[in-house]
């Protein structure tokens, strides 16, 4: 990622700190923050082990719509803004990512019937913005189609895959 980018996204997060020893927590590993070394990228590729023990591969990317299942709002969806790696206060790097969350304003599409959405904003700090990569266990497609007029967000509900 160029460092312009990264500049914009970090402009943005005005409690980039707090938000990664909250993330570093999440992990197990919550003590302060020595290191401030991170390394951006477009583009993030891991595998993980499913809990029937086969091993899926997941990609992510700037812009990628994904579903988030949290404990207090169930199933969430998010836009992947920035993804980075952080020095940890044991000498290892930690892969991060930096998310815009899609907030429901309790509206259905008149034509399309389908849930709109908006992105939250940047002063609102209901939700953090920086979790561990790990979050991320499964990519579930998900697909928004921005109505620029008012600068919302449809859900696109028919939205398939053929089989």
């Amino acid at each position: 990622m160029s460092r312009q980018e990264r500049d914009i996204i970090i402009k943005d997060l005005v409690n980039f700190n707090s938000e990664l020893y909250t993330s570093y927590k999440d992990i197990g590993l919550g003590s302060a923050l020595i290191y401030t070394q991170t390394n951006w990228y477009k583009l993030a590729t891991y595998t993980i082990e499913e809990f029937d023990g086969v091993f899926t591969q997941i990609h992510l990317h700037i812009g990628d719509f994904v579903t988030i299942q949290d404990k207090d709002y169930d199933e969430s969806y998010a836009v992947i803004k920035g993804i980075f790696k952080h020095k940890s206060n044991n000498e290892k790097f930690y892969p991060f990512i930096v998310v815009d969350w899609f907030e429901d304003i309790d509206r259905i599409h008149d034509v399309l019937k389908c849930p709109i959405y908006r992105i939250q904003e940047i002063q609102d700090m209901r939700w953090r913005r920086i979790y561990p990569i790990s979050i991320i266990d499964r990519v579930q497609k998900v697909h928004f189609v921005c109505d620029s007029s008012n600068n919302l967000w449809i859900k696109n509900n028919y939205y398939f895959t053929a089989i």
